[in-house]
């Protein structure tokens, strides 16, 4: 069950596609997929059935955002959903809910009321750090509490977005993260209960044929660089960019791809701004097509300021792409230095905030672009990572795993 928004398609959005897919081939696990959606072209809910499950989708009303934010009026529409999808539970064993939007945390305890059924909350996120994007001065605030303070002190309520959020935590059956770092916070939060909490790592499915043989150029000629993602701030392409233009000045030939949802205004500020730099803003472009910059492009960039389980740098190990990344949250996790990707530090001030060492990220690509061996290295160490880690199948196996421990109510 989650709350999705028909104009975007977030990580949240490919992780049940993915988790979806590998249900495929457990026959003895029913699936439906409730999903309530932003979509002002959808009046009514509809119930559609696939292959191997069912859709059912309910559009989530026009003011929203204010009935989420009242209890009296959420719990009103908590009802009107089970209503309409209380066939899916009644009668039936064995039900979990696989809750993946903390807001809905609601609604999955009002069906544990009515039914049997058990609820996993699975943490894509850390909400806090969402700060970043939609208040940058408090999220300066508590990132200097959170890592530069002496000792790690308990978290206050300022770390915890809403009750709905700490309900998911305390009141489900279990938590799954994604990350080391998101289990430690929730350790850290006050008032959440210790319970037991799983990491299962974001895995995919194998896609990459590896008869294609990837290219290693010369220092001399044409680096493609690629960036996937939509273009946020948190994402830090304009330290990608800096980056590039030091590593241009040094005499070296680049372009960079930019792959994912940007602003017309914004690639055209961002066209003028670097306008010596090689720029190519293709969009949201099919899977296909995607695929196939991941096997020609000569270098991965990713420049986040937070990210939890990132798909983009999934996907640059299943194909093999010499990657430099951040090190923060689960990127810093993921990868290790020198060995399957070269990492950037970050920098932080109260002043300005949380920024990419662009000096540093600037170096890291140059040695790159000079050390053929090295791009060799961290191209097979990184389809390693990804075949020892990150394969859908692995994420099912621990994934149905959970499922069964829960409904055994174990610990």
């Amino acid at each position: 069950m989650d709350m999705s928004n028909a104009q975007n398609t977030s990580g949240v959005d490919r992780y049940i596609n993915t988790l979806i897919k590998g249900l495929e081939n457990y026959t003895d696990i029913q699936v439906h997929w409730i999903q309530l959606i932003h979509d002002n072209n959808r009046l009514m809910h509809d119930e559609v059935q696939f292959s191997h499950y069912v859709k059912y989708t309910i559009p989530l009303p026009e003011q929203s955002n204010e009935i989420i934010s009242q209890r009296f009026w959420m719990r009103k529409y908590n009802k009107h959903v089970y209503q309409l999808t209380r066939h899916l539970f009644e009668g039936k064993k064995n039900c979990i809910v696989h809750l993946h939007t903390l807001n809905l945390i609601d609604l999955a305890l009002y069906i544990k009321s009515q039914t049997t059924c058990k609820v996993i909350t699975h943490l894509h996120c850390m909400p806090w750090k969402g700060h970043f994007n939609r208040d940058i001065k408090k999220f300066k605030l508590l990132y200097h509490q959170y890592y530069l303070l002496p000792t790690k002190h308990q978290l206050g309520p300022e770390y915890v977005s809403n009750n709905c959020e700490l309900q998911s935590y305390n009141d489900a059956h279990h938590v799954i993260c994604v990350t080391q770092c998101a289990k430690e916070f929730l350790s850290r939060v006050k008032k959440t209960k210790k319970r037991h909490i799983t990491i299962i790592p974001n895995g995919i499915n194998d896609v990459y044929d590896n008869k294609t043989k990837r290219k290693f150029k010369t220092s001399k000629e044409l680096f493609r660089c690629l960036y996937v993602g939509v273009v946020s701030q948190s994402k830090g392409l304009k330290y990608i960019l800096q980056s590039l233009r030091k590593v241009q000045n040094e005499g070296y030939k680049i372009s960079l791809d930019i792959a994912g949802i940007c602003p017309p205004q914004l690639s055209t500020l961002l066209k003028e701004e670097y306008s010596e730099l090689s720029l190519n803003f293709l969009g949201r472009i099919p899977y296909d097509e995607l695929k196939k910059l991941y096997v020609e492009s000569d270098i991965g960039l990713i420049a986040s300021l937070q990210e939890q389980a990132s798909y983009v740098a999934v996907e640059m190990c299943m194909f093999g792409l010499p990657v430099v990344t951040t090190a923060v949250d689960g990127l810093d996790e993921l990868f290790t230095d020198e060995v399957n990707a070269l990492k950037v530090n970050t920098k932080f001030s109260k002043v300005f905030g949380l920024s990419v060492d662009v000096e540093m990220m600037a170096d890291k690509i140059i040695k790159l672009i000079k050390n053929k061996a090295l791009r060799k290295k961290l191209s097979a160490n990184a389809r390693k990572l990804y075949e020892s880690e990150l394969t859908l199948e692995q994420m099912m196996e621990r994934t149905v795993s959970v499922y069964n421990n829960v409904l055994k109510g174990l610990k």
